[in-house]
Order: structure tokens, then C-alpha cells, then sequence
């Protein structure tokens, strides 16, 4: 997500700080909210130096459903890279290992999309067929971004990223409806309103920054246009926004919508954990990396809350970090918050910057080059194996469940707090590698206790840590080659998978003993 940085728009203070995709973009207006947020005691690691620590989880007693919010959507380059073979390949295996059910990406209307380039007088579908075709055939439903304008309905030139999406409002915004309702009249036809029915339409990315160059009242205009041209076809079709980084413009785009009568389905919005806290929330709050984004989500729930859409779900579109226990944490402090959490990206079949210039890059992707496996691959593949029903527990980090066949799962994580100074959340894709945490901090032993009646005797435990799934030790392990031969990415592939799961039997107490490293992750399985 981030821009080629022009650096005339850069400050002279900015300038001497790390490259960040937030910090040269401009700032948003923020509305400030008590903030209510829930136990975050799967953030807090506990007293400073504390290297081990006792773990109850009550079998028998449970704490209410546990839907998987992160698998309901995960994000993607934009929409012409889903004719790709390796982009393909890297879809299944996510689908497959990971669960996810949608699939969001912007530029579907790219001129490179051949929907509506310059000079063009209708759309052209054949390349959206395409690529809607390819996902669905997989088991993956489109979350359909309305971006970025095509050239015929551009009224400017402005685009940024190295694709060049254009970010200028229409030259017509009627033309622009026109647009909307034909893609949906199009995907309807096609494939059914019980299908599309599904589906999500969110209009823009971003539009609080520079991914639009119009104004505040020129993407509401546009969302109003595209919502009415949706529900034009059918009542059913789902449609929201705003869409925004750092959480901004809710408030204000729920009172438009009430206000002029316009329809909207659900919210979304984008936290990184890095984002600038004054933007997020109004002021320099100094809040740990890890605590941003399930604050910035309350702070926004709290303004759905007062709005006249209480009821609206929350969508996070966009939210992204490397490091397996920050992954876990994020995820178990946002429960109850979101309906949706997107992880940005699935793959890094990516190009937002330009052409990949190393094979072992520090972009953004649960699956690195020529589809290897990253950690935080593995870390989705675990928390795809928890269970739908949340059991109690002991304050922690720690993720315990029971899955519908009544076996118990249990997730255990070892995070590092991040120093807030150091720009490492995936915010920045340039600072970010698998390897960032995981050098840091010291493991940490956990004894996990089981109270409650159960048959369990023994217990099958799955890492991700820096020996288990480590993508770069098996880069290392071959010589670091700048550019890989078929061979080596085939051993890198056998090399970064997760070994066989260890089998240990829990002791006369019911309780099992393990250390974990920084920042991993340990996913138990009772037999």
C-alpha cells in the first residue's frame, strides 16, 4: 500500500525519519471517543522478567462462540495479477491451509483490466470474468473494491503506486453510477444473486489519504452514487465504506448516510499497528504497538454505537504484521470487535512498489516468492485448526477451544513488546522482514493445566517459531542465491514447512510443560 514517495511531499522532518507508508501522507481528520477497550491480557506479557507462568483452561466451561473473523476475508495486489499462474497456485494453497473466504484487491478497474481505458465508450468484462471465474472455481468469493477510475471517466491524471492507479474523481459521476450498475448487473447475471448476494462491495481505498485526490465530499458523493447504483439491481447487494486508513472519517460518513438517505450494509476501515496514534486517535496517546489496533477498533465501534447505524458490522480491511505472536495476539484482542479482520496480503505475487529486486524481499505476503511458505503462513494454517466455541481460561496469552467434535485446541503465544519507535508492523513493507522479532527477546516456558472431566492423555504440539517454518534459515541453508534455481526453491519449500507435530503425554496433574521462543507460537492439540 505504500506510494512511490515524491519527496516534495515529504516535510523536512519527516525526511530523516525511516520510510513509513503513513508518514508522508496526509493527515485526516479524527474524532476522539472514550476508549473502552476489552481485557487485553493476551497482550500483556505479565511482570517485567517473568519467563514462566501457569496456564489453566477450563475443558468443560465456555465462554461463548469463537467465529474465525480472520479467515473471513484476506487481501491481495490489485485485480490483474489474478491472471496469474503463481497468483493462482498461491490461492489454493492459502484456501486450503488457511481457510479464507474472500479475496479483496484494488485496480479492478484499472485501464491494465481492460473494463473502461481511455477512450472507451462501454465496459468490457471479459478480464473481471476472468479473474471472479478463477476465484470462485477455488472456493473463493470476491470482496469487490470499486477502484481505482478507469480513463474514460478520469477527470484528471493523478495515480500513484508503480501500476499507476488513477486517483482523480469523475469527470461525470453519473457516468460513474452508470459503471457500478453495469458491473453489478453484469455479476448478477452471470453468477446468480444467491451468489453475488454474498458478496461485498466496498467503493475506494483509502480515500482519506492519497489513494484519492478529490475531496471528502466528492468520495461521499461517489460512495452515494455507487450504493444506489447497486441496490438499483438488487436490494440485496451489500455496499460500505468509508474504507479509510487509520480509522478516520466514521463518524463523519455514517452522519452523510443517515442524512441523505443513502444505503450502506457495513464499515470498513484500516489500522496498521505503526500507524501515527495522533492520526488514529486524535492525539499522541503513546499506546504499545501492540495495543493499537484493538483500541482504534473500540474507539470506532463506540462511534458505529452513536451513530444511526448501531448495528452496523465492522469490517477491518486491511491490517498486516510478519512476527507469528503478534498475528495470535492481535487476532484474540480483537474478538468481539470486528466482524471481518483482512490480513494484507496473501501473497507476494505484489507489485505495488514495482517488480520484486530480491527473491527474499520484505513485502508484504503470507506466501513469499515462487509460493514458499512464510511464518506467518504457518500462524494462519494453526489458527485455522482452533475450534468455533472459546473456553475459559486464566489471563494470558493463550487461545483455548473446543472444536465441534469436542476435542480441545489451544493456542499459546510468546510476544516481545515492539519498541513504539521502530517502525516494523508490516505498516511499512520496507522495514519489515519474517526474521524482525523473532531475533529478539528471551523464551518463555508455559505450563498449560486442564481442569474439567476429559478423556485427553496426550497432546500433539505444532510450532512456528525460528526452528519451526523459518523461511529465512532455509534461504540461509542454500547460500542466500540471488536468484534461485528450481532445485533450491524446491528445497527452500521442504525446508520452510512445519515438521511433524511433537506427541507429548500430560503428566498425573493434567499439565503440560513448554518453552517457546520470541515471539512464536505453539498450537496444542489434545488427543
Amino acid at each position: 500500500m505504500l506510494p512511490n514517495a515524491n519527496p516534495k511531499m515529504i516535510s523536512s522532518r519527516e525526511e530523516v525519519l525511516p520510510l513509513n507508508r503513513r508518514r508522508f501522507l496526509k493527515n485526516a481528520a479524527m474524532a476522539t471517543v472514550p476508549i473502552l477497550l476489552p481485557d487485553l491480557g493476551c497482550v500483556a506479557q505479565g511482570e517485567p522478567g517473568k519467563s514462566k507462568q501457569t496456564i489453566t483452561v477450563q475443558t468443560q466451561a465456555t465462554i461463548g462462540p469463537l467465529p474465525h473473523v480472520w479467515e473471513e476475508c484476506v487481501g491481495s495486489d490489485r485485480a490483474v495479477v489474478g491472471l496469474r499462474e503463481q497468483w493462482l497456485s498461491d490461492l489454493e494453497l492459502v484456501k486450503k491451509a488457511t481457510g479464507m473466504k474472500s479475496v479483496r484487491f484494488h485496480g479492478l478497474f484499472n485501464d491494465e483490466m481492460g473494463v473502461l481505458p481511455s477512450g472507451a465508450k462501454l465496459p468490457n468484462f471479459l478480464y473481471v470474468d476472468a479473474v471472479f471465474d478463477a476465484m470462485l472455481e477455488r472456493g473463493i468469493k470476491p470482496f469487490v473494491e470499486l477502484s481505482f477510475m478507469p480513463g474514460a471517466l478520469a477527470s484528471g491524471r493523478n495515480s500513484m503506486l508503480w501500476y499507476r492507479g488513477n486517483t482523480t474523481p469523475p469527470e461525470d459521476i453519473a457516468k460513474w453510477g452508470e459503471l457500478i450498475h453495469a458491473l453489478a448487473r453484469h455479476c448478477v447475471d452471470r453468477y446468480g444473486i444467491q451468489e453475488v448476494g454474498n458478496w461485498r462491495f466496498e467503493v475506494w481505498n483509502e480515500p482519506n489519504i492519497v489513494f484519492w485526490s478529490g475531496t471528502q465530499a466528492q468520495y461521499f458523493e461517489l460512495y452515494r452514487q455507487s450504493a444506489r447504483a447497486l441496490k438499483e439491481v438488487d436490494t440485496r447487494l451489500k455496499v460500505g465504506g468509508p474504507s479509510t486508513a487509520q480509522a478516520a472519517w466514521v463518524s463523519a460518513f455514517l452522519d452523510y448516510c443517515s442524512l441523505q438517505q443513502v444505503p450502506i450494509d457495513f464499515v470498513s476501515t484500516h489500522v496498521y499497528s505503526d500507524d501515527s496514534q495522533r492520526r488514529v486517535f486524535g492525539e499522541d496517546r503513546h499506546y504499545p504497538m501492540e495495543e493499537v489496533i484493538p483500541r482504534a477498533l473500540t474507539m470506532v465501534r463506540e462511534q458505529i454505537k452513536s451513530s444511526k447505524f448501531p448495528e452496523l458490522p465492522l469490517l477491518l480491511t486491511e491490517w498486516s504484521s510478519q512476527n507469528p505472536a503478534f498475528i495470535a495476539a492481535t487476532i484474540r484482542s480483537c474478538i468481539g470487535l470486528t466482524e471481518m479482520m483482512s490480513y494484507w496480503t496473501f501473497d507476494s505475487v505484489y507489485e505495488e512498489l514495482g517488480v520484486p529486486k530480491t527473491f527474499f524481499n520484505k513485502s508484504f505476503g503470507l506466501i513469499g516468492m515462487r509460493g514458499i511458505p512464510r511464518p506467518s503462513f504457518h500462524t494462519f494454517s494453526l489458527l485455522h485448526r482452533l475450534g468455533n466455541t472459546q473456553l475459559a481460561s486464566d489471563d494470558g496469552p493463550v487461545l483455548a477451544t473446543r472444536r465441534e467434535d469436542g476435542s480441545v485446541v489451544v493456542l499459546l503465544w510468546n510476544l516481545i513488546p515492539q519498541d513504539p519507535k521502530v517502525h516494523s508492523s508490516m505498516g511499512d513493507p520496507m522495514v519489515q522482514s519474517e526474521s524482525t522479532f523473532i531475533a529478539q527477546g528471551e523464551p518463555r516456558e508455559f505450563t498449560l493445566r486442564l481442569q474439567g472431566a476429559h478423556k485427553h492423555g496426550r497432546v500433539k504440539i505444532s510450532r512456528v517459531d525460528k526452528e519451526h517454518g523459518d523461511l529465512s534459515h532455509a534461504y540461509q541453508k542454500i547460500g542466500s542465491p540471488e536468484y534461485p534455481t528450481e532445485q533450491q526453491i524446491a528445497e527452500m519449500k521442504r525446508a520452510s514447512a512445519l515438521p511433524e507435530p511433537e506427541i507429548v503425554i500430560l503428566d498425573g496433574n493434567r499439565e503440560v510443560t513448554l518453552s517457546i521462543p520470541p515471539n512464536g507460537v505453539a498450537l496444542l492439540e489434545l488427543m
